[in-house]
């Protein structure tokens, strides 16, 4: 009835050569403004965004690494006051119990922080973010074997070419742990769950959906990951970077966090299983 009187009154209107009366549309719903109930900003964080929370993760994790530095050399400096700082400092780059304890410091901090950036982010859930989606035991499976594929032909690589296929540095760290136990809890599954949260988790997400793509996140968080591991010589740091590579693209391709997670464990447990047959074989004659 109403459609119909409307049409009436214009038809009138129209004969009596007045000006049509054009009611005011609706004002649209909020729903509507916000493009159907969907929020704009749903996504990871941009770029720029993604840099700058990363950085302030980059800045605790150095934080709390120099107060473990200071407070541990402060200590040694009260039982031998006559100590050599820089002998003891450079002790410290390949000391296993400090490694350890600096890992379980940072982890809850580096985690939480990862978490607490992806949750502030509305129109996405920490779960999206992150890339906690199970992809099925067979596809970590296939990923698992490509690591023993890539750590195979490494290995021969760096044979070959003349340099130890078990680095000295962990070999130390193996040795100055002194509770190995917590040793392959931290290296195997403490540092692997922390680092891919963040780089394979917060930082690829940001960078993966920018206009750098998967490819630009792929590299990025490869080389800041190399970066990190200070402890390698540059063909050490060169194995990390493609270890990366091989990481982001199971990502990509697997569009979850839990390949590159189980990767980096399962990389981290054969060599530390190098060590030991090193240290056993080699060392102790078998």
């Amino acid at each position: 009835m109403m459609n119909l009187e409307t049409n009436d009154n214009v038809e009138e209107e129209q004969k009596s050569g007045l000006p049509l009366r054009l009611s005011a549309p609706a004002p649209a719903s909020s729903d509507a403004r916000r493009g159907g109930g969907q929020d704009e900003a749903a996504g990871p964080w941009g770029f720029w965004p993604t840099i700058g929370f990363s950085a302030i993760i980059g800045v605790v994790f150095f934080l709390i690494q120099v107060v473990i530095i200071a407070a541990i050399t402060i200590a040694a400096l009260f039982r031998d006051p006559k100590l050599d700082i820089n002998q003891f400092a450079d002790s410290l780059l390949t000391n296993g119990l400090l490694q350890i304890i600096v890992t379980c410091a940072v982890a809850p901090f580096t985690i939480g922080l990862t978490v607490l950036f992806a949750k502030i982010r509305k129109g996405i859930t920490i779960k999206q973010y992150l890339g906690f989606h199970n992809p099925g035991w067979k596809e970590v499976l296939k990923w698992c074997l490509v690591v023993v594929l890539f750590v195979g032909c490494f290995d021969i690589l760096t044979f070959f070419t003349n340099r130890p296929v078990v680095p000295e540095f962990m070999v130390s760290m193996y040795t100055t742990a002194y509770f190995t136990p917590l040793l392959w809890f931290a290296f195997v599954i403490l540092a692997p769950l922390t680092e891919e949260i963040f780089f394979r988790g917060f930082l690829f997400e940001g960078i993966r959906n920018s206009k750098l793509g998967p490819a630009g996140a792929i590299v990025i968080t490869s080389l800041v990951w190399s970066a990190m591991h200070t402890q390698y010589d540059a063909y050490g740091m060169g194995a990390v970077f493609l270890g990366g590579l091989l990481l982001g693209f199971a990502r990509t391709k697997s569009n979850s966090i839990y390949p590159p997670i189980v990767m980096h464990a399962f990389q981290n447990v054969i060599a530390t299983i190098e060590v030991v047959i090193y240290l056993k074989i080699v060392q102790n004659g078998g």
